[in-house]
């Protein structure tokens, strides 16, 4: 009887059929992950893009509201609900607009008996505390207070809060100490409301030119605080409610350096299983928001699931490599088709991180990067180079009058003959709202640049077709050179704001070159 023979070459067949099993479906494995990982990039880079802009939108907002308090009468309490209700109607995640006065304690009993004549004849000054129970910590009276006189809406759960001396408030009285004298605005701690629900405030030290006080009533006086309450609830995305970011968990802090890390708001995904915890892997990354008084840390974590890969594509790949190795090269085709999805993912998402989605211009980021190769250039070759800032004058009135939609067309149409006006080495960013930066290269004399500037007044005036109609408008350019005017990115944009303010104060629609001396 003769004994069975070893074929070797069946053993390698099989160690190969196992081996390419084994490596078509680690690297799909892995592709898939690649996959998810780039995905999660890109959503969190847009969840950051939605908070940043209304991070972005409050500190436009409290400008605004500062500088009507500075022109509004004292006693004009309905133009400021009127203005107070616009705002708020725009933008719904602030809650609440307030206006707290400066009032000398010499003067408290003659302020309440004028106010309760003139105004309310409930209204009494009072410490918060007088209204929750609650002490206040380290309360040392002070000549000055700062009692709530205006809200926004003025909600029936609201209305103790008017009177309340803000600096007995716990946790904005060191908020309010430090935006006393602050030309900046300041954020407070993250705290829970009166009426519920968790909210930070935005505030901003508004004076006027002191001058005779109105016969009717002193009501706003000569400094005030003018404050947003932020509802942290409302700056979640709309987006994160969609089925692509619902396994995607946000914790979301302000990080203002004059007070403590404060959670703004979180959303958790739905707890994942013990075998997936341990097996799949779990993406992570802490994108922080630049914003000049609401600095911002973003945390974003994602849990892959079973589900996201055995999901009824994958299955067929996997029983069809185990039914004949001819499936290999389909299965590889698909593969990279795969990488080739998630290399135009990756694009995109470039391309979103770099550019300006209305009028795709680049943005700030781009802008910097292509300021830092200028700079280079300039050290290797002295070759000297003008960076101007272009305001679009008057367009609030364009919004306010036509709508944003017809905003959005008159900077489309804008940014493209901004662009079309410059060389290919030059760059036009849109550094937020109306406003442009552009960077011209290889400036020798001040007078070229002021040329070029005086292309862009022309081609921005001519008339623009929207649906709304024709719109005209102009601009004003402020120039700055480097490095007569610095060899900082932000020097020069300080520099050629200063300039771009002079060509507004000297009839707008001009160009102005910085004069001043750089800091």
């Amino acid at each position: 009887m003769s004994r069975p023979r070893f074929r070797p070459t069946l053993l390698i067949l099989l160690a190969a059929w196992l081996g390419i099993i084994a490596i078509v479906t680690y690297t799909l494995w892995s592709a898939e992950i690649n996959r998810w990982e780039a995905k999660f990039d890109v959503d969190a880079r847009l969840l950051v893009s939605d908070i940043k802009q209304k991070l972005d939108t409050n500190e436009a907002v409290l400008a605004g509201l500062s500088a009507f308090l500075q022109a509004v009468d004292r006693n004009d309490t309905d133009s400021t609900m009127r203005y107070a209700a616009s705002a708020a109607s725009a933008y719904p995640h602030i809650y609440m607009i307030e206006v707290a006065s400066k009032l000398n304690v010499a003067g408290e009993a003659a302020f309440t008996a004028s106010l309760r004549k003139k105004w309310r004849a409930d209204f009494a000054l009072k410490d918060f505390a007088e209204i929750t129970g609650r002490g206040l910590q380290n309360d040392v009276r002070k000549n000055i207070t700062w009692p709530i006189l205006f809200l926004y809406p003025s909600l029936p759960e609201a209305q103790p809060i008017y009177g309340v001396r803000l600096e007995t408030v716990d946790y904005l009285s060191r908020t309010v100490a430090l935006a006393q004298g602050n030309v900046k605005p300041v954020v407070s701690p993250v705290f829970t409301m009166f009426e519920g629900g968790t909210a930070y405030i935005l505030l901003q030290e508004v004076k006027r030119s002191a001058g005779k006080a109105p016969p009717e009533l002193n009501f706003f006086g000569d400094t005030m605080l003018a404050m947003l309450l932020i509802n942290t609830q409302a700056l979640i995305p709309a987006r994160s409610k969609e089925a692509d970011y619902a396994n995607i968990s946000v914790s979301t802090f302000i990080v203002s350096p004059g007070n403590p890390e404060t959670l703004l708001f979180e959303q958790n995904a739905p707890e994942a299983g013990g075998l997936e915890r341990l097996l799949l892997p779990n993406f992570a990354r802490q994108l922080s928001i630049d914003n000049s008084s609401q600095p911002t840390q973003i945390r974003f974590t994602r849990q892959l699931l079973w589900g996201d890969f055995l999901h009824t594509e994958k299955l067929m790949i996997l029983l069809l490599l185990g039914a004949a190795l001819l499936v290999v090269p389909w299965v590889t085709i698909r593969h990279y088709l795969s990488l080739d999805r998630a290399e135009v993912e990756q694009e995109r998402s470039a391309y979103l991180a770099t550019h300006d989605l209305l009028t795709n211009l680049p943005n700030r980021f781009l802008f910097a990067d292509r300021f830092e190769h200028a700079l280079r250039n300039w050290q290797r070759n002295g070759q000297s180079f003008a960076l101007m800032l272009a305001d679009l004058d008057h367009f609030k009135d364009i919004n306010d009058r036509h709508g944003h939609d017809v905003g959005d067309q008159v900077l489309v149409a804008c940014a493209s003959r901004m662009a079309g006006e410059l060389r290919s080495c030059d760059t036009v960013a849109r550094h937020g709202g109306d406003e442009f930066v552009i960077l011209l290269a290889n400036v020798q004399d001040p007078d070229d640049a002021q040329n070029v500037g005086k292309k862009l007044l022309a081609a921005v005036a001519a008339p623009i077709e929207t649906t709304a109609g024709v719109v005209q408008l102009s601009c004003s350019i402020g120039i700055a050179i480097c490095p007569a005017h610095g060899v900082n990115l932000d020097v020069l944009r300080k520099a050629a704001d200063v300039a771009m303010y002079e060509a507004k104060d000297h009839g707008r629609n001009g160009v102005s070159v910085f004069t001043g001396k750089a800091t």
